[in-house]
């Protein structure tokens, strides 16, 4: 029976704006999965050069950086200036993020013209890409395989519902949450939901994470260190999710036909990827 690869735990997201260095180890210590430092939507455009001055001493002052929560940081969009700017400060580090997010992508091309850059100043860092155009929708399948370095699409649905003329709920942006689904397993990638808006509504969070995982969804980012404690709740196999994983598997392996029956159903190759895909998250978890 074929293993599943080792897989990272990225079941939340963590957005802290740059011009906030007094939340930063606080974000660390949140429980998240991620931790992003934001350049971009969240930073007023008079705290830019702030905020990129915080995010350079972040990677510099600090003797090293934990393996556990990634590091990312969300730069300004790749045709502006203040994108380039934040660029240049990254790839100029000693110590450098996990990962690069990148927003309002419209084009695979961008993402190969950014590839090239990195190949010479930051040849071991991800990218991670938020789909929240229409043209990244229509090219999401493109622009998720249009570098080997990315390794996951964020659903930013809250730009994407304003280039769309549509609102930010569930029904309104399920066509759009699918096709990011498709082309991020199409890739190969993991993926990541949009934040809750609502930070004092952890009902309607789980709710609304609950359907994103049912839909294929990995993780769920957040914009408070509240949520995400109800978000890797969501995301994390329950015990009796893993227990019934392993007593498939187990039934699978021992089985002398390939075929086994396990209460009353038939248990095929879907089904055992399933099983294996829980185990890896828990295991993930675990580590």
């Amino acid at each position: 029976m074929q293993e599943m690869p080792a897989i990272k735990p990225r079941r939340s997201l963590l957005f802290i704006p740059a011009n906030r260095p007094d939340r930063f180890d606080k974000a660390l210590n949140s429980g998240a999965d991620m931790v992003c430092l934001e350049l971009e939507d969240g930073v007023a455009f008079a705290q830019k050069d702030m905020a990129r001055s915080n995010m350079v001493d972040f990677f510099t002052k600090r003797p090293g950086l934990p393996a556990y929560p990634e590091i990312l940081v969300r730069i300004n969009g790749l045709e502006e200036a203040e994108g380039a700017a934040d660029l240049e400060a990254i790839l100029a580090l000693p110590q450098k993020p996990a990962a690069l997010m990148i927003p309002k992508i419209r084009t695979p091309e961008q993402i190969s013209v950014l590839d090239k850059k990195l190949v010479a100043h930051a040849s071991d860092m991800a990218m991670h890409l938020l789909i929240e155009t229409a043209e990244a929708l229509e090219y999401a399948s493109a622009i998720a395989s249009a570098s080997p370095r990315i390794e996951m699409l964020l659903f930013g649905g809250v730009d994407l519902a304003t280039e769309l003329r549509a609102t930010t709920g569930w029904d309104a942006m399920l066509y759009a949450r699918a096709r990011v689904v498709h082309a991020a397993v199409l890739a190969g990638l993991d993926l990541m939901d949009m934040p809750y808006l609502a930070v004092d509504d952890p009902d309607g969070l789980a709710a609304e994470a609950s359907r994103a995982r049912d839909m294929g969804y990995g993780g769920k980012a957040a914009i408070h260190p509240v949520q995400v404690t109800g978000i890797n709740t969501v995301f994390t196999p329950a015990p009796e999710e893993v227990e019934n994983a392993r007593r498939i598997l187990a039934a699978y392996r021992d089985a002398p036909t390939g075929v086994v029956v396990v209460d009353g159903r038939l248990v095929e190759k879907p089904v055992i990827l399933k099983m294996q895909h829980i185990l890896a998250i828990a295991e993930a978890v675990q580590a």
